[in-house]
């Protein structure tokens, strides 16, 4: 194992904290990663860049979280130095008379150029160009930007990783780990913790509407919509979806097959792990649900943990749906993670986990898989976008994908403008049986993986080696001349 780079010394630190520290501001998405806050909602992931940067800031610098529309320079006191922007172009807000740095996430080859829905923002070269710097997380993006005609100075500053990542041990195959959260489970056999857990028995399947009733059904409806929808208010009709999403939930717990509702779960054997948002369609999770279940579906003592980010109900009922539809009567189980995770807990999967796994159409950044690889737990995952600066053959088992067309996520038109990666279902489907047999019978491999993916995330990704050069690229910005007057979009 190769040491860590140097940290910042206490005699720099303490130099630092003689002198007054520029006031930055920073604005984000609303989301907080500490609580869970909004976890699942557009743009929650900045939450999580955003936290990694201003813990490496905070000695520095006097930061001041701030909503963009209330921002500018007060009529008294210290002025702002610079604005830091966590969050998409189109959703960035210039703070007139500052420094403003853009600090964006994008997994497409294009930017959006041509505005639609009348705003301005959603041309991102226009935006960019606006901004004093722009603190690019990858290559790829960086890349992107530059096609687009964004002149603007860039500069790649990759996201650190939490410190704890680096400090887990490796990975062995008898070790149990205990995580106290409320998950669902399927399949597998009753061992350890679980043994005291009630299954919830298989009920029968209601019996098929006759074809009288369907055409019932759709007068009922069509009467609805006429003559009452217009009538209701929309805090109610809000009120019975949200009442009939939880009661679906519950049904689809005992309809298809049995599930166990557990506030504790015991990790032990091979463990792949995959963290997403079910309904972010990059993450490509329904294409590893059922490659997994034909690759290693009847294998005993393995185990695949989706860790669900949000708690909208019909997210957890359309993963929990696809999960049942698998026949899971082998010795293989899948859980469901559906709780909060706190940062210790999260890295306790880590501990737990063999492989990470992410078919995945295209990153901008992927903390998870930088975070397991940090802990010395190899990928099974494709290669490309902001993937490919940091996993390669070297830290984990490649999984073939090829362009294919879509649209940009937040385009309303959803017209095909860029490329995602398609992911080769059999492809995946045969490299996590690779990584099963590797873990089982071909340790020295599996160990070789694993010190790559710790050697390229040391050099790359820990706050010893990402915090200077972001210390550096914020204090020259801020020690440059300041504008003249303010300025805007």
């Amino acid at each position: 194992m190769s040491p860590l780079p140097p940290a910042d010394t206490a005699a720099a630190a303490g130099s630092r904290s003689t002198r007054p520290r520029p006031i930055v501001v920073t604005s984000g998405t609303g989301c907080d990663p500490d609580r869970g806050t909004n976890l699942g909602h557009a743009g929650y992931s900045y939450a999580f860049v955003a936290r990694q940067f201003t813990r490496l800031l905070e000695a520095d610098f006097e930061l001041r979280p701030i909503a963009t529309r209330e921002a500018g320079q007060p009529g008294e006191g210290p002025p702002i130095a610079a604005h830091l922007g966590f969050r998409p172009p189109h959703e960035f807000e210039l703070v007139p008379g500052v420094k403003n740095v853009l600090i964006p996430a994008w997994e497409f080859p294009e930017i959006p150029r041509a505005p639609w829905v009348t705003d301005p923002r959603q041309d991102w070269a226009r935006t960019a160009n606006a901004c004093d710097l722009i603190l690019q997380l990858c290559e790829f993006t960086r890349e992107a930007f530059e096609r687009g005609g964004v002149t603007t100075p860039m500069t790649v500053i990759p996201v650190p990783v939490a410190p704890a990542y680096f400090e887990v041990d490796d990975w062995r195959a008898d070790r149990e780990i205990l995580l106290e959260t409320p998950a669902l489970v399927l399949g597998g056999r009753k061992t350890g913790a679980d043994r005291d857990i009630q299954s919830t028995p298989p009920r029968p399947a209601p019996p098929a509407a006759s074809g009288g009733s369907s055409v019932w059904m759709r007068s009922v409806r069509s009467i609805y919509q006429r003559c009452v929808h217009p009538l209701v208010p929309v805090w109610a009709e809000r009120g019975v979806k949200a009442g009939l999403r939880e009661a679906r939930r519950q049904r689809a717990l005992t309809r298809r097959g049995p599930v166990e509702r557990v506030d504790q779960i015991s990790l032990s054997g091979v463990v792949f792990t995959t963290v997403f948002n079910p309904f972010d369609r990059r993450k490509n999770w329904e294409d590893l649900l059922s490659a997994w279940h034909s690759a290693l579906g009847d294998r005993e003592g393995v185990t695949l943990v989706l860790k669900l980010v949000g708690s909208d109900p019909s997210g957890i009922d359309e993963v929990l749906s696809r999960c049942q539809a698998l026949d899971l009567r082998g010795g293989g189980r899948v859980i469901l993670l559906t709780g909060f995770l706190t940062d210790a807990q999260m890295v306790d999967l880590a501990r737990a986990t063999t492989w990470y796994v992410t078919p995945t159409r295209a990153e901008g950044a992927c903390l998870p898989l930088m975070q397991w690889l940090a802990a010395g737990r190899p990928a099974v995952a494709t290669c490309h976008t902001a993937i490919r600066d940091y996993f390669s053959h070297a830290q984990g088992l490649v999984v073939e994908s090829h362009p294919e067309p879509c649209p940009w996520p937040h385009d309303p038109s959803q017209v095909f403008r860029t490329t995602w990666q398609r992911t080769v279902w059999s492809s995946l489907a045969e490299q996590l049986r690779v990584a099963h047999h590797m873990a089982l019978h071909d340790p020295g491999r599996y160990a070789g993986l694993s010190q790559g993916a710790r050697q390229v995330s040391r050099e790359r990704h820990h706050p010893s080696v990402v915090g200077p050069r972001l210390r550096q690229q914020l204090g020259e910005l801020v020690n440059a001349s300041h504008p003249a007057q303010p300025r805007g979009a």
